[in-house]
């Protein structure tokens, strides 16, 4: 728990640092990379951690995963360069990356098939708590020490999170026979997951949709899963066991999760610039609201996980959870301009309920129709799913947003672009009319970008119902 809370608050805890970052080291129109660095590089790792830890175990390819971050963490924290900086998180990234899928393959590997939802469900917590809470602790950090101090934190978590994991028993299953490294599967996967995601990252407001580079980005990711599936056919120890593509249950869980991303990350990135901008909440009031979704949620999966280690049920629980989400974001919609904010806390709320539903039974089924000798590839797959759908939802979310925020007025427009640019200090220059004018455009756009993301929660809810119920007694 304490290495997957480090991974998953280290997606976000930046987000309140940056601004600071930016005025101690320079390089504001780069800063996005400090982020985006540490995700492409978590995502790339989280399979080839996933694939080494079930040939050579688990517990010691976590101890490494912690060595590297810890190291990476400290070389961050001292970065005298923006330049330095970036290339440190990539390396923290890698680190990363195999904290969250060995954290959550370790449990597969030493707890029983139908016990694994209640810890599924801790997990899920924890995830919740960090992703939503690392913004809150990046800002009180950065606040009373250091922006510094967001990274130098990690070097006592590390610790104790390594002392942690030494305690865990020796794998209890260990392959025999030569290993055989997929160096060819592993720069496919590499390479066709940088495009794609810097694809979805970039798109709209750095490359434009309809660029050719966004167009070289998109069929270079497409070619490479092509060949990537077509390598994998025929190798001793594939990094992508392509074997999973033909399990209804790994495939199925994994979209489930895909539209669970897209959601939670959005809601999280977009939610605050609407606080703060529409209901004109300061940064860290803005922040501090996103509690209603971090404590439903933290409460859904506690339950939801305790449930599926009773019932057995894996795919009810994702799918009333998508459908709660889906009708909560419908009623976004519909009150975004009347609503009072007391009322946005209540249906995010439930945002988080919902979506608080799905992590818990989705891992269990995944895990279950892998194997114990597949947990770590298997579990990886969620690890890739989650970040994909993240960077999905990220990528439609900002598109619609800056879509409609660019208006056909020239001089709004600058305006407007001045504010989302600059933040809320920027409100306070525009005029009457500029204002009301950003209002406006603020209450179509999220009615739309929250109408987007029901119809995504609905896809999701949809697939949830196709997932096969698991056989317990293999």
């Amino acid at each position: 728990m304490v290495a997957m809370f480090l991974a998953a608050a280290d997606q976000t805890i930046l987000a309140s640092a940056l601004p600071t970052i930016a005025g101690s080291l320079g390089g504001l129109a780069d800063l996005s990379w400090v982020v985006i660095a540490y995700l492409l590089a978590a995502t790339i790792a989280a399979p080839l951690y996933g694939h080494l830890g079930d040939r050579f175990g688990r517990r010691r390819m976590l101890l490494g995963a912690l060595a590297i971050f810890t190291a990476a963490s400290m070389a961050c924290a001292f970065a005298p360069t923006l330049l330095l900086l970036i290339a440190a998180r990539a390396v923290q990234g890698l680190g990363g990356g195999g904290l969250m899928t060995l954290a959550q393959a370790l449990i597969g590997e030493h707890v029983s098939p139908r016990e694994r939802g209640r810890f599924s469900g801790y997990f899920a917590t924890v995830f919740a708590l960090a992703s939503t809470s690392g913004p809150v602790l990046g800002a009180y950090l950065t606040e009373q020490l250091s922006w510094r101090a967001v990274f130098a934190i990690n070097l006592p978590l590390g610790l104790v999170a390594a002392f942690l994991a030494l305690r865990i028993p020796q794998p209890l299953i260990v392959r025999q026979g030569r290993f055989h490294p997929d160096i060819v599967g592993a720069l496919l996967f590499t390479l066709s997951a940088l495009a794609l995601l810097f694809a979805l990252s970039s798109g709209g407001h750095r490359l434009g949709w309809g660029s050719w580079l966004m167009a070289a980005l998109a069929g270079g990711a497409l070619i490479g899963f092509v060949l990537l599936v077509m390598w994998e056919r025929h190798v001793a120890d594939p990094v992508i066991p392509i074997r999973f593509f033909g399990v209804a249950a790994i495939v199925r869980s994994d979209a489930v999760v895909i539209c669970f991303a897209a959601a939670l990350f959005s809601t999280i990135l977009y939610l605050p610039l609407y606080l703060q901008l529409g209901r004109g909440l300061g940064i860290g009031q803005s922040g501090l609201l996103l509690l209603p979704i971090t404590l439903a949620m933290v409460a859904s999966s506690s339950i939801i996980g305790r449930l599926v280690t009773r019932t057995g049920e894996v795919k009810l629980f994702p799918q009333l959870g998508l459908a709660l989400a889906t009708l909560a974001f419908l009623l976004l919609a519909a009150t975004v301009s009347i609503g009072s904010t007391t009322m946005v806390l209540g249906l995010t709320f439930l945002v988080g309920c919902g979506l608080g539903m799905v992590m818990p039974p989705t891992q269990v089924a995944v895990q279950h129709a892998a194997g114990r000798e597949a947990l770590g590839a298997a579990t990886a797959t969620i690890s890739v799913s989650r970040a994909i759908g993240g960077a999905i939802g990220v990528a439609i979310v900002g598109a619609i947003l800056f879509a409609m925020l660019a208006g056909p007025d020239a001089a709004t427009s600058v305006a407007v672009r001045e504010v989302i640019e600059g933040g809320p200090a920027f409100v306070g220059r525009l005029s009457e009319g500029e204002r009301a004018t950003l209002t406006a455009s603020l209450d179509q756009a999220y009615r739309i970008i929250f109408v987007v993301l029901a119809g995504i929660t609905a896809v999701g809810a949809l697939v949830a119902r196709t997932i096969p119920k698991p056989n317990w007694t293999q």
